[in-house]
């Protein structure tokens, strides 16, 4: 079985999980992982990338994903972002599951 139980479950957690996932500290980690010896990436790329994952980010993530499995079902193409408050609004009605992958 999935992480999710059904895919309103996933309209509300994943955009939450993956805001709160892209950090500068996780894009440090990876780059540094990828990183030939002697290199490590910039914090003012980190800065960047962090900013650009935002709630518009993810919103468009989570519409990009809708259109590609269920062709867009849930969220569809027009006024994708305040659809995506809507369902992140629904979160005390559906359970909340934090992403699993952080240590």
């Amino acid at each position: 079985m999935g992480k999710y139980a059904n895919h309103e479950e996933f309209g509300v957690n994943a955009p939450i999980n993956y805001r709160e996932d892209t950090t500068s500290e996780s894009f440090l980690n990876g780059m540094s992982a990828i990183a030939p010896s002697g290199m490590k990436p910039r914090q003012t790329r980190a800065k960047k990338f962090e900013e650009k994952t935002d709630f518009k980010a993810s919103a468009r993530w989570h519409r990009n994903f809708d259109l590609a499995m269920f062709g867009g079902s849930d969220i569809g193409t027009a006024d994708f972002e305040s659809r995506q408050m809507g369902l992140e609004g629904k979160i005390n009605g559906v359970k909340r599951i934090p992403d699993t992958r952080r240590r």
